[in-house]
């Protein structure tokens, strides 16, 4: 039986003049070279596959570039189309609409309720200038404290007595009209009135500055005590 498995294997490997030793020599040689052809085998497979996942990255990589590439490029397109859409479709507001709300932001300052109010009563009958050594303490600390107000307004007191300039020409006038003596009068209280709005204009920018807004009411207070008369200062906020 052995010896018909020996006549098999030299049949297989074409050696069938080969003595047993000869046989089993050339048998061992062909098992190292199988093993040498096997170890090389395991020995290049790890390196084709790291090269093999080496190519599959670059490949993943560069496609990674290719999407990053094309997003950029999509939103750059996004973001002009989003500009020339906004430019087309923006309408410039209207002249008149600007001016409105100017006008409708200075009349609610103007007509504001919140107020602080300085009376200087202490100018002198019939005359006109600012009375600086009365006045000047208690006012120059009210516009200090109120240097921040939006605007100024100046309100003029007028006294029975500052009818002096009125008297002093009476008697040439007292052959008119007594309708027109009292315009006559009527006017020269304005006049008063007027010059002492100027007069305290000027104190005030000169406490304050030039740039600040000191507006006028359109009328006249007249006092009921004979001997006070002057302004009445008020600071809006």
């Amino acid at each position: 039986m052995e010896n018909k498995k020996i006549d098999e294997l030299k049949d297989a490997m074409g050696s069938a003049n080969l003595s047993q030793e000869q046989l089993q020599e050339q048998l061992k040689q062909k098992i190292q070279k199988a093993s040498k052809a096997r170890a090389i085998f395991e020995k290049e497979t790890p390196k084709r596959a790291s090269l093999n996942s080496f190519k599959h990255i670059n490949k993943k990589s560069e496609n990674n570039k290719i999407l990053l590439f094309l997003l950029i490029i999509t939103t750059i397109l996004i973001f002009i189309a989003i500009y020339i859409f906004n430019k087309e479709t923006k309408k410039e507001e209207p002249l008149y609409t600007k001016e409105t709300k100017n006008r409708l932001s200075f009349k609610e300052l103007y007509d504001s309720k919140n107020y602080a109010t300085y009376n200087c009563y202490s100018f002198k009958s019939g005359k006109i200038s600012f009375p600086i050594k009365e006045c000047k303490e208690e006012m120059d600390k009210f516009l200090m404290e109120n240097r921040s107000a939006n605007r100024f307004e100046i309100v003029p007191l007028i006294s029975e007595n500052d009818s002096i300039i009125y008297k002093s020409i009476e008697k040439d006038i007292q052959n008119q009209p007594e309708e027109l003596r009292k315009k006559i009068k009527e006017y020269l209280f304005i006049g008063v009135a007027t010059e002492r709005i100027l007069e305290s204009v000027w104190y005030i920018k000169k406490i304050l500055g030039e740039e600040t807004i000191v507006t006028s009411s359109q009328y006249y207070v007249k006092s009921d005590n004979e001997n006070e008369q002057g302004v009445i200062i008020r600071a809006y906020h």
